[in-house]
């Protein structure tokens, strides 16, 4: 998570990139510090790491996940939950059978 003074220390021009700096601006990015792109003094772009990349979109999902089921929640009302074992039996699905599934085989909508 970059803090306020990497933010600032990582602030290029866009001109930058047609001046030859590209490389080196490339280089500065990293998981905590992102570089901020600024055209005519505005933000343009937000450079970041592949990895920060990969973990910002997992947490946009998992945020969008959890919208899904509060609001699944609320509309349950006052009527009762079912919990993971009741599912579980009644699909016929064992803990067996959940550790043979690899996480890429999961899809939740």
């Amino acid at each position: 998570m970059p803090i306020a003074a990497d933010v600032i220390d990582n602030i290029v021009s866009v001109s930058d990139f047609s001046h030859g700096k590209a490389s080196a601006i490339f280089s500065n990015v990293r998981d905590d510090a992102p570089v901020v792109v600024v055209k005519n003094n505005k933000p343009t772009a937000v450079l970041v790491s592949p990895s920060e990349y990969r973990r910002l979109s997992e947490a946009q999902e998992d945020l969008a996940e959890l919208e899904i089921a509060l609001a699944r929640m609320k509309s349950n009302g006052e009527k009762p939950g079912v919990s993971e074992s009741e599912v579980m039996a009644r699909l016929g699905i064992s803990d067996a059978d959940l550790d043979a599934i690899s996480d890429d085989q999961i899809e939740f909508s």
